[in-house]
């Protein structure tokens, strides 16, 4: 899932704004308390190994689906059936059965409703009226009715006798309808276009929940925030639509010369072999297929994990070969509207896919599916097995990140199959790391920057923020940007870069890949594999970063020199302040230019509070800086350098003179203005405030998120600038 707020500026702002930014006094380090023994809760099982792989008796369950769907698109309706072969491979009998109905979110007295603030959320229906969750019409079990009960998002099914352990069958099936949601959670909808709706369909059928050697029954309610948990197995779906709509969906289309027209087939064949963009379906010929009465198309996947699909009478469709490191071959689809199209904006999107599915082929794992299709909707961007949904109005960069972030999921957690609604971290926080790799290898970089690492550090490690290892149902709605993604993404880039180097993390990262592909890993998983293939001790990063909220400082202390004469070289004492240690890289800069780089290993801070470095040098030193390239993140970056900066000297100011509300007609956001004894304060939408800092000639700082807002001379007008881009904001 794609978070970021809407049309306005870059992922780092959504740090800053889902918490308080500001350093708190940390707590003494502790070497005893960062270092010490037994992290790991249990040593390894015949499920899992200690090793991180899994284990020699490893088990899952699976369910496989067989789907028959039909649309009404008057009413946005879907009515259907789900035939489900559940094969319980456990070592357990089973005398019930529990089900997902994730649609019930949407009915008026689910949990997930009840939960929604007056202040609003992204989740739910966004107050929109209708009637929704399933209707059941039938539960049957091997052909006979079968008792159940549903309870908010889930439903329990009694057995008449208990399914037999390592291999007893299940076979259900389910009749239900529902009314499709305009706006669904950010995750499927009905968007109007011109040319007709566009449907993008997602947890449109009862879903096996996941029985495992964890938790048993997984069965946490859907509630909006947290994402999915689910069973492999094989899916096909034949769906029913209006005879000119035009259907994508996961997997293999399999009457495609039944639905295609002769041309449109030909261009099929062309798009196949094709590196370059082929258009199936050109704008010029929506209005042409005028057809009468419904079409059904059929589909079929294999190991997967889910089925979405999108249907509309309005979609563009364009297609290229997708090249795979084994010489296989998938393909490139895209979905689009009129209103999409164009090169500056969806005109792109199947060469954005393209590339990012043979890049994360090449670097991680080969993609498994037969087409990789990317739909243009009212999402702010979804994912699901060899599908996504990306708001119909992204282009450019925005697209780029997006079609890049949503099909990277289809590595995590669709070949990874984590625990989502627990672990959210484990999907969007390793996606985002991947996808940080793969927009600087784009059309070389075309859309990259570099981040500055290091200022991350005061809203990352801020104390309003909740641990990473904490489920988003358990933190505020405003936290998931930054815990779910950006942190662990940012941990992950750490790791690689600072901690274990690229090659040793590149390998065990895949490794992690291989060994858990198609299957259920958790957290200490992860944690074992990247220990044990690279050979390193990382308790002290997995306790600080992830299980808790720690901080990193370290500081230079003192710097003299020997004897006084720095032509007898210097001593540099560091000092680590913050609770989380990290490998430490100092710079001794002299009054000549000329540089020395010393680095400190970890080991250091297992039984030291400050360490000297000695500088064999005869030079005077002009600047002591630590992390000279902003590779790690600091709650303090000013006591990072000696002689420490001094404050530069600027007009005298009168903040009452920016207070104020601005606005601006792309976004509903505000920013908010406010004068407290001489101290400006700044606040966005119902996110907390934080002081600004002025900088001279009508521009006020935000150094830790690298923001500036600079104000028009007669106050009417700022610029919120930030990695680069500009908003423009006029005064209300």
């Amino acid at each position: 899932m794609n978070y970021k707020l809407p049309g306005l500026i870059a992922a780092a702002a959504v740090f800053l704004f889902s918490g308080s930014a500001l350093a708190q006094d940390a707590p003494k380090y502790s070497y005893v308390e960062a270092f010490k023994p037994f992290f790991y809760p249990q040593t390894g099982t015949e499920t899992r190994s200690a090793s991180g792989q899994p284990g020699h008796a490893y088990w899952q369950n699976s369910a496989d689906y067989d789907l028959n769907v039909s649309l009404n698109e008057a009413k946005n309706e879907i009515t259907g059936t789900a035939d489900i072969t559940y094969t319980n491979n456990s070592p357990d009998q089973m005398g019930f059965l529990w089900l997902q109905l994730d649609q019930n979110l949407f009915a008026k007295d689910s949990r997930g409703n009840a939960v929604v603030p007056a202040s609003g959320s992204r989740n739910g229906a966004h107050g929109e009226e209708l009637e929704g969750g399933y209707k059941i019409k039938s539960v049957k079990l091997d052909g006979k009715d079968v008792k159940y009960t549903v309870t908010d998002t889930r439903m329990q099914i009694d057995l008449p006798k208990e399914l037999k352990a390592k291999g007893g069958i299940a076979k259900i099936k389910i009749e239900y309808s529902f009314i499709s949601p305009e706006y669904g959670s950010d995750r499927m909808g009905v968007q109007k276009t011109k040319n007709g709706k566009i449907f993008t369909v997602a947890q449109w059928y009862p879903r096996m929940c996941v029985y495992d050697d964890v938790m048993g029954w997984n069965t946490l309610p859907y509630v909006g925030a947290s994402e999915f948990y689910l069973e492999y197995g094989h899916i096909s779906a034949n769906i029913t639509v209006p005879a000119n709509h035009y259907v994508v969906a996961s997997g293999d289309l399999l009457n495609y010369k039944e639905v295609y027209s002769k041309e449109e087939n030909n261009r099929w064949e062309q798009a196949r072999n094709s590196d370059k963009t082929v258009m199936i379906r050109p704008e010029s010929e929506i209005m042409k297929n005028q057809a009468s009465g419904t079409k059904t198309w059929k589909f079929k996947i294999d190991q997967t994990r889910d089925f979405a699909w999108a249907s509309s009478p309005a979609f563009i469709l364009d297609a290229a070969k997708i090249n795979l490191p084994s010489g296989k071959k998938s393909v490139a689809i895209s979905a689009y509207p009129a209103e999409s199209a164009g090169e500056k904006a969806w005109g792109r999107s199947t060469e954005y896919t393209k590339a990012a599915i043979e890049h994360y082929s090449q670097k991680w794992y080969e993609y498994t599916y037969p087409a990789a299709t990317n739909v243009a909707g009212n999402e702010g961007g979804m994912e699901y097995p060899g599908i996504v949904f990306c708001h119909m109005n992204s282009a450019g960069e925005d697209l780029w990140g997006v079609t890049d972030h949503e099909f990277g999921h289809n590595w995590f957690p669709m070949i990874v199959g984590s625990n989502e609604r627990l672990f959210a971290w484990m999907d969007e926080g390793f996606n985002t790391f991947i996808n940080e790799l793969s927009t600087k290898a784009f059309n070389n970089g075309e859309y990259y920057t570099k981040k500055n690492i290091a200022r991350a550090g005061g809203f990352l490690m801020g104390d309003n923020l909740e641990p990473v290892m904490v489920g988003p149902d358990n933190m505020k709605e405003r936290s998931i940007g930054a815990l779910a993604y950006f942190k662990p993404g940012m941990g992950l880039q750490i790791l690689r870069e600072t901690i274990l180097g690229p090659e040793k993390f590149d390998k065990a990262f895949k490794t992690y890949v291989d060994r858990w592909a198609f299957k259920h890993p958790t957290p200490w998983d992860f944690f074992h594999t990247m220990e044990n293939v690279s050979g390193e001790e990382l308790n002290w990063f997995w306790r600080g970063w992830f299980i808790n909220k720690w901080k990193i400082d370290q500081s230079v202390k003192d710097v003299k020199y020997v004897n006084g004469d720095f032509k007898n070289g210097a001593q540099i004492t560091v000092e680590n302040l913050g609770q989380l240690p990290m490998p430490t890289v100092v710079q001794a800069k002299f009054k000549d230019g000329t540089k020395q780089v010393f680095k400190i290993p970890v080991e250091v801070w297992k039984r030291n509070t400050e360490w000297t470095v000695k500088v064999n040098s005869n030079k005077e030193i002009d600047e002591v800086m630590l992390d000279p390239e902003s590779m790690v993140p600091d709650v303090n970056m000013k006591n990072n350098i000696w002689p420490s900066e001094q404050p530069k000297t600027v007009e005298k100011v009168n903040t009452k003179d920016f207070a104020g509300t601005y606005g601006t007609k792309s976004d509903s956001i505000k920013l908010v203005f406010t004068d407290k004894n001489g101290q400006l304060y700044f606040k966005a939408g119902n996110q907390p405030e934080f002081p600004l800092e002025y900088a001279g000639d009508n521009q006020f700082t935000f150094s830790e998120a690298g923001i500036t807002l600079a104000f028009s001379k007669d106050k009417k007008d700022l610029v919120f600038k930030q990695a680069g881009r500009e908003y423009k904001f006029t005064k209300e």
